[in-house]
């Protein structure tokens, strides 16, 4: 699978420093109120690295995972209650054309917390201590890809990476104007506390392991952020319960009952789990794209998996086919795609075969003769019955992407040496290719 690579490289430190923390980690929840009947523990497995298995109880759906008092969470709650970390930011410089989103905020906190511990407050800290502790040290996702491996990357994952760059670059230094300094070392945190990689490091903690809150657990909180924060703040940070790993064979519900949060089971691929078998939630339905891209891993054989398509492939496809590149297209074509959006969510999935907006786009391309925008938009917002078959242009382009990702994968090959997060991009590009083949045997061209 692919979590195989996304086994963390600090996995010897677990066996003694990440145990105690996990231990001490434990304790400070038993504080809190969290009872654990469910008697939840921490494993290492061998695909997934770090999971959560019960030692004593078997589950089946509809029992009851996991359930966490509302203090044992890291929530906007949690940061509006928080009267040294409010008065970091100088509310006067808030700007409704400069915002940070929610992530961004409780990355900030994770800092904060982190450098107070590193100034000695640990007697005030000792649950985040321990909670730090327990983090990864590093991400698998592309964005943490060496300059050399981003280069062997698929447009698309680029793509993503660049974007994710710019907008945590930009987060970044919208907080560097706003910080004031620390009372305890009198540094500035902008200037001199915070750096970019350690930002980054703690954006995507708060990416890959925060849990979705309700508005109903969020009521009646003061708004000192409010200016600065833009979009939802209805996520937050579950100690213990983040080390659930993601299945795509189960499903999962999350309620607020009381002041807790519990999760429960709603459906499992066997009858019952076993003590000791690794348990599991549900993320979402998310293909393998949005699992590399957000959490930095994929999963062999995704139920949720299917393969999305630009415009720019097809052009592409076209030049390199001989057959398909003595023609002529009409540029009205292409700018119409464009205009009304038939671009978007072009992909093939295994079972289904094209959808409905890639066989749009291929009939307009290959098979229409007219390029009038009255009788384009007739055919492309009209029955798709009337299509003529494009399913040898899809055989194409399912050929064509399949060639340029072994080309892609190759690339990567030649390599001196891959990071754990170009390791696991090379092994997503593999299951591409094994996708794009099981696809293209699935629906033959004529």
């Amino acid at each position: 699978m692919g979590r195989t690579q996304r086994r963390r490289l600090q996995r010897a430190k677990q066996s003694g420093g990440v145990s105690d923390s996990l231990q001490e980690l434990y304790v400070h929840l038993h504080s809190l109120g969290w009872q654990n009947h469910t008697h939840l523990s921490a494993q290492n497995y061998d695909q997934t690295g770090r999971g959560l298995c019960s030692k004593q109880d078997s589950f089946s759906p509809e029992d009851e995972l996991i359930r966490l008092p509302s203090g044992c969470l890291i929530s906007i709650a949690t940061l509006e209650s928080n009267e040294a970390f409010k008065s970091l930011f100088n509310k006067e410089l808030f700007d409704n054309d400069s915002r940070i989103s929610f992530q961004a905020l409780v990355a900030c906190y994770l800092l904060y917390i982190k450098h107070l511990l590193e100034c000695s407050l640990k007697t005030l800290h000792s649950f985040y201590a321990a909670y730090l502790d327990t983090l990864p040290s590093s991400y698998s996702t592309p964005y943490f890809c060496s300059i050399p491996e981003l280069q062997c990357l698929p447009e698309s994952l680029l793509e993503r990476t660049v974007a994710q760059n710019r907008q945590l670059r930009g987060y970044f230094e919208i907080i560097k104007s706003l910080v004031l300094n620390c009372d305890c070392c009198g540094k500035s945190y902008g200037q001199e506390i915070w750096t970019l990689a350690q930002f980054k490091w703690a954006y995507f903690t708060v990416n890959t392991r925060s849990v979705y809150l309700s508005s109903r657990f969020l009521k009646k909180q003061s708004s000192h952020f409010q200016a600065l924060i833009s979009g939802d703040t209805n996520l937050g940070l579950a100690p213990f319960l983040d080390l659930f790993n993601h299945s795509d064979s189960v499903q999962t519900t999350a309620e607020i009952e009381g002041q807790d949060y519990v999760l429960t089971l709603k459906s499992l691929p066997v009858p019952k789990t076993k003590p000791y078998d690794q348990l599991f939630i549900s993320y979402g339905a998310l293909s393998n794209f949005k699992l590399l891209t957000e959490y930095g891993f994929w999963l062999k054989g995704n139920k949720h998996d299917y393969f999305e398509f630009s415009l720019l492939d097809i052009e592409h496809m076209v030049k390199r086919n001989k057959e398909l590149s003595t023609q002529t297209y009409h540029r009205n074509i292409f700018k119409f795609i464009r205009e009304h959006n038939l671009n978007d969510q072009m992909f093939v999935h295994i079972d289904d075969g094209c959808s409905h907006n890639l066989k749009v786009v291929l009939h307009l391309i290959f098979k229409q003769q007219s390029y009038f925008s009255n009788i384009l938009n007739q055919i492309a917002f009209g029955d798709a019955e009337q299509f003529e078959d494009v399913q040898p242009e899809l055989s194409y382009l399912v050929a064509y992407k399949i060639e340029e990702y072994e080309i892609f994968g190759g690339e990567l090959d030649k390599l001196p040496k891959l990071t754990e997060s170009g390791a696991v991009a090379r092994s997503y590009l593999q299951e591409c290719i094994r996708y794009l083949t099981d696809c293209y045997a699935a629906h033959p061209a004529d």
